[in-house]
């Protein structure tokens, strides 16, 4: 169910970025039927958080970590995960709580980000193949 205000936000949008919305939107409808997701709420909701995740950039209140693994191999990718296994272990052992919570906040989506790179991958299947 499309709106006029979903399609004027569409208009800005690739169509492989348009297909990753449709992409989250289901995901996101299937998880919980009880929400009305659509592309205004998501729209809605990527503006609150960038006006917040600005302020807290430029408050100084969190730290924003943005780092491509386009060009990482599944080695580096292994080898960069047991670095910082490693390192979170350390923190525990010879830090204060406060450290090792923050250092658990940092690497946490790091982490689960490079797990989901390390999972095998299933080959992809298309609609009509």
């Amino acid at each position: 169910m499309s709106t006029e205000k979903d399609s004027m936000l569409r208009v800005r949008l690739t169509k492989m970025q348009s297909d990753e919305l449709d992409a989250i939107i289901g995901e996101l409808q299937a998880q919980m039927p009880e929400a009305s997701v659509t592309t205004s709420s998501i729209a809605r909701y990527a503006l609150e958080k960038y006006v917040s995740d600005h302020i807290a950039k430029r408050d100084g209140t969190k730290i924003f970590i943005e780092i491509s693994t386009a060009d990482a191999t599944e080695e580096d990718i292994k080898n960069l995960y047991d670095l910082l296994s490693k390192l979170f272990d350390e923190t525990k052992e010879n830090y204060s709580p406060m450290v090792h919570y923050m250092v658990g906040e940092i690497l946490e989506p790091v982490m689960m980000k490079m797990a989901s790179l390390m999972k095998p991958k299933k080959p992809e299947v298309r609609d009509g193949e």
